[in-house]
C-alpha cells in the first residue's frame, strides 16, 4: 500500500483532466468540505486562487474609496475656487466704480 493510501491527514489529490479533489481524513473535512479541515492541510489551488482574488477585491474597494474622498475633495476646491473669482470679480468692478 502507498504512502498516499496510508495517511491519517486529509490530502489533495489531481486528477488527470486538473481536477483537484480533497481526501477527506477528518471530521471537518468530512462534514463541512476543505474550508472545515482540522489537519490543517494546504489549501487547493482554488482555494489559494479564491483568496487572492479576495484580497485584491477588499483592495479595489479600499483604493475606490480612496478615490471618491479624492474627488470630493477636488469638488470642493473647485466649489471654493469658483466662489473665491466671483467675489475677486465684484472687488474689481468695485475698486473701478470707485476709482472712477
Amino acid at each position: 500500500m502507498s504512502d498516499a493510501f496510508a495517511t491519517t491527514r486529509c490530502h489533495w489529490i489531481r486528477t488527470d483532466d486538473g481536477l483537484d479533489i480533497l481526501i477527506p481524513m477528518c471530521c471537518g473535512a468530512a462534514i463541512g468540505g476543505p474550508a472545515e479541515c482540522t489537519c490543517d492541510v494546504p489549501e487547493s489551488r482554488i482555494e489559494a486562487a479564491e483568496r487572492g482574488r479576495q484580497e485584491a477585491e477588499a483592495q479595489v474597494l479600499r483604493l475606490r474609496g480612496v478615490r471618491d474622498l479624492s474627488l470630493e475633495e477636488q469638488a470642493r476646491m473647485w466649489r471654493e475656487n469658483k466662489r473665491l473669482r466671483q467675489r475677486i470679480k465684484e472687488l474689481e468692478t468695485l475698486l473701478a466704480g470707485n476709482a472712477g
